[in-house]
């Protein structure tokens, strides 16, 4: 017949298991606090080199997980165009040698950003165009670009390739860095 089990011989057991450790929680713990230190930086509660210590500080078996975390985060925030992850993403590339990753992103990053400049540009020329087709023209006849009609898909449109091409750059940069 199957051994029965008393509640406490079965909380001793988890309690054993869990005091072996197999790395899972210290790496998870690692990831948790590099995002944290990650969105410190974006929020501007903490310098570049704060969060190159910050990393630094942690337990040996934390360390590759907080550089995961933090990458990731600071990912996502250039993804929502928050271009100050740059300086966090080249913090964790020069500790890392992906130094040339992380310039790859950074040129498809101002490639999207001068692209998004082109659309607005042009749209504020189209804008200025029609007002003065209409009689309104001097300092008072200010376009806004994102008032187009148009804007969004234009927008989209341009931004695609580009957009493209940063997402394939900080996935070079996850690969040197090695995070899959």
């Amino acid at each position: 017949m199957a051994e029965i089990k008393s509640a406490l011989e079965i909380a001793l057991e988890r309690a054993a298991a869990l005091g072996r450790g197999d790395g899972h929680d210290a790496r998870r713990e690692g990831r948790a606090r590099g995002g944290a230190l990650a969105r410190r930086f974006l929020e501007q509660d903490l310098e570049a080199g704060g969060l190159a210590a910050g990393l630094a500080e942690m337990e040996p078996a934390q360390q590759e997980a907080g550089r995961e975390g933090a990458l990731l985060a600071l990912l996502a925030a250039l993804e929502e165009g928050r271009t100050q992850a740059l300086d966090g993403l080249r913090v964790l590339a020069q500790g890392q040698g992906a130094a040339a990753a992380w310039q790859e992103l950074e040129r498809a990053e101002q490639g999207r950003l001068a692209a998004l400049a082109r659309v607005e540009a042009e749209l504020a020329v189209e804008m200025q165009a029609e007002l003065a087709a209409a009689g309104i023209a001097g300092g008072a006849a200010r376009a806004n670009p994102m008032a187009h009609p148009q804007y969004h898909e234009r927008r989209q449109a341009a931004l695609a390739q580009a957009q493209a091409q940063v997402a394939q750059a900080a996935a070079g940069l996850r690969a040197a860095l090695g995070v899959a």
